[in-house]
């Protein structure tokens, strides 16, 4: 009988983050066939300050000293596990390629999820830096695993690895964590969280989760809230100095910000709002409107990149994403009690997204890597 062939994955973000979840996430789609490992590469700001350690966490000041500091400890670890499959979460970490390939006869797999660091920042010192220090590396991987077919095709003509060994295995929606709640939502219910977050004087609530970069089209999201004040505009994400500033300029008292929650407080959100907006211009999968929709929460997205891969014909797409107009279009039609969403193919969707599904890509990605 041959034995089960070791994974170690590694991820450099706690598991509050997308991609700390996405790597618990592997780990369980994997451990049925597999042992699987993951090693941390902890800095203060995923992980805080704590002294905490055990012998598959490495720590560093930040990602930037990591780049000196990570290589040692890792190539004795890698030494030491052995193990047949090092599975790399992010390109941001292709740095420890190299590493990885010379300390073990390992096959390196690395997850591309887009490539915008690489493309729409050509002018940025931060983003110079990443792509020649950090990122560069992502081309000595000998297997790529991407979440879309429209990353697949950025990262292949970006990387120049068009016809390397490489599956799109998608991305994994926790249905037992975002799902509607055992009882629907009613007027009380939904009065009570509105109250408990001070958004009881508006009589719906918008929602987007995202973080603060142009590519979020956030400008958008924002003048929404200015043309329907009666309705509070949630976003989850930090809170710039430059949104700062938009709020304050154009006076949306409406707008509500929530700089992070646990997946479980991001589920009450979900599930209370009325509508998730979600104008992205690029997006490598674009995962809040997907859980929106597992919550039970209708969406609205821009019609670009993954997110017309994985939502076309699921719910309402707007074309162009800055339509503002459009996405207050598709709001009324949802407050009038109209159901937005194909049900049918939201189902399709959601079957896509489940662990069950995402696991069986995993595992015939990981097999096919070691072939």
């Amino acid at each position: 009988m041959n034995a089960r062939k070791k994974v170690l994955l590694v991820c450099d973000k706690n598991e509050c983050t997308s991609f700390g979840r996405l790597a618990l996430s592997i780990m369980h789609a994997l451990e049925p066939d597999f042992d699987v490992d993951t090693l941390w590469l902890k800095t203060p700001k995923f992980f805080g300050k704590n002294a905490t350690r055990n012998n598959l966490e490495i720590w560093a000041p930040s990602l930037h000293v990591g780049f000196f500091t990570f290589r040692h400890p890792f190539k004795k670890i890698l030494r030491r596990e052995c193990p047949d499959v090092v599975f790399f979460i992010r390109p941001e970490l292709g740095f420890l390629v190299p590493v990885a390939k010379s300390a073990c006869a390992a096959k390196v797999v690395m997850f591309v999820h887009d490539t915008f660091a690489e493309t729409l920042y050509p002018d940025s010192l931060k983003f110079k830096v990443l792509n020649r220090f950090f990122i560069r590396d992502t081309v000595k991987s000998d297997y790529y695993v991407y979440n879309s077919r429209w990353t697949r095709g950025e990262a292949e003509a970006h990387f120049g690895t068009a016809g390397t060994r490489g599956k799109v295995i998608g991305c994994p929606i926790d249905s037992n964590l975002f799902c509607p709640p055992e009882q629907p939502v009613d007027d009380a219910a939904r009065d009570a969280f509105r109250r408990k977050f001070g958004l009881a004087s508006y009589r719906a609530v918008c929602l987007n989760v995202s973080l603060d970069e142009p590519r979020k089209n956030i400008e958008t999201y924002f003048e929404m809230a200015r043309q329907c004040p009666d309705v509070a505009f949630v976003r989850v994400g930090r809170l710039s100095e430059r949104l700062s500033q938009i709020i304050n300029r154009d006076k949306l008292t409406n707008v509500f910000h929530f700089p992070e929650f646990k997946a479980h407080e991001l589920c009450d959100f979900y599930r209370h709002a009325d509508l998730m907006v979600y104008p992205s211009l690029l997006e490598g999968f674009g995962m809040p409107p997907i859980e929106a929709l597992s919550c039970g929460t209708p969406s609205v997205a821009a019609a670009t990149s993954a997110m017309k891969e994985n939502l076309d014909g699921v719910v309402p797409l707007v074309d162009p994403p800055t339509d503002v107009d459009a996405y207050v279009e598709i709001l009324k039609r949802v407050l009038a009690g109209e159901n937005v969403v194909d049900d049918a193919k939201k189902t399709q969707l959601l079957e896509y997204c489940s662990n069950e599904s995402f696991a069986r890509r995993v595992g015939e990605a990981l097999a096919e890597s070691l072939e």
